[in-house]
């Protein structure tokens, strides 16, 4: 016999787990559920790091299939800030919650010169803190690696081996087996030359969330415990 559902019938009461969205920032408000390292800037040409509903860049960066607005970083020390450069959520609940699973919209312009974009030392880190233990990797946009022997510069970026295009696209990964009370999501920002670039949007989290809920008597008075089971299994679908 289950003992977890003996229990639960023993105290009328019933853990439901629900699908849910437990953070998301589209950057349609500027500033709304995050803070940043350094003040959102740019020279409205080919520097900047914004949300891209308060600033402006020039129009030859082209990100495709935006969805609204967006938050997107080119050249980030070209204006004298010294990377890595940090954007950090707000604290999310995460109490009462499993199966918690983060996703993200990426994109990148082409280059303006013809060439591929990023070099060896350029990275975006995208990160969880939970409950302040420490911040702990997710995964990494990273140069891809040579296309040729010895060379270690001008390749698009890519997640595990996935390119980064000029397209938004959606990137995911499951955050196994935490649990806790808090958790902030962060992406760390290391791009430093002209055309290097990444556009960011819909940051999401989402999980399980669990709740323990009274079972109406009357569904158990009289049943029996094979009726109590089945009673319990018509209430939670």
């Amino acid at each position: 016999m289950n003992s977890t559902l003996t229990t639960l019938l023993i105290a009328g009461t019933a853990a439901i787990a629900t699908a849910d969205t437990l953070y998301l920032q589209d950057f349609e408000t500027n500033g709304l559920n995050y803070t940043t390292s350094v003040t959102e800037f740019s020279d409205g040409n080919q520097d900047f790091w914004g949300n891209s509903g308060g600033i402006s860049f020039n129009s030859s960066v082209v990100y495709n299939g935006a969805d609204g607005e967006y938050f997107a970083g080119m050249d980030l020390d070209g204006e004298g800030a010294t990377p890595p450069l940090y954007l950090t959520t707000s604290a999310i609940d995460i109490s009462n919650t499993n199966n918690l699973q983060f996703a993200i919209d990426l994109a990148e312009d082409d280059a303006s010169n013809g060439d591929e974009d990023w070099d060896e030392s350029d990275f975006v880190h995208f990160e969880y803190n939970v409950d302040g233990a420490g911040w702990v990797n997710i995964f990494s946009v990273l140069w891809e690696g040579p296309s040729s022997p010895g060379d270690e510069s001008n390749e698009l970026p890519q997640v595990n081996g996935t390119e980064i295009t000029d397209t938004f696209a959606t990137f995911s990964s499951a955050l196994a087996g935490i649990t806790g009370t808090s958790l902030q999501l962060r992406v760390a920002w290391d791009l430093n030359s002209g055309d290097e670039d990444l556009a960011i949007d819909n940051i999401l989290l989402s999980g399980d969330r669990i709740a323990v809920v009274p079972l109406p008597s009357a569904a158990f008075a009289g049943l029996g415990l094979l009726g109590a089971m089945g009673a319990y299994r018509r209430i939670r679908a």
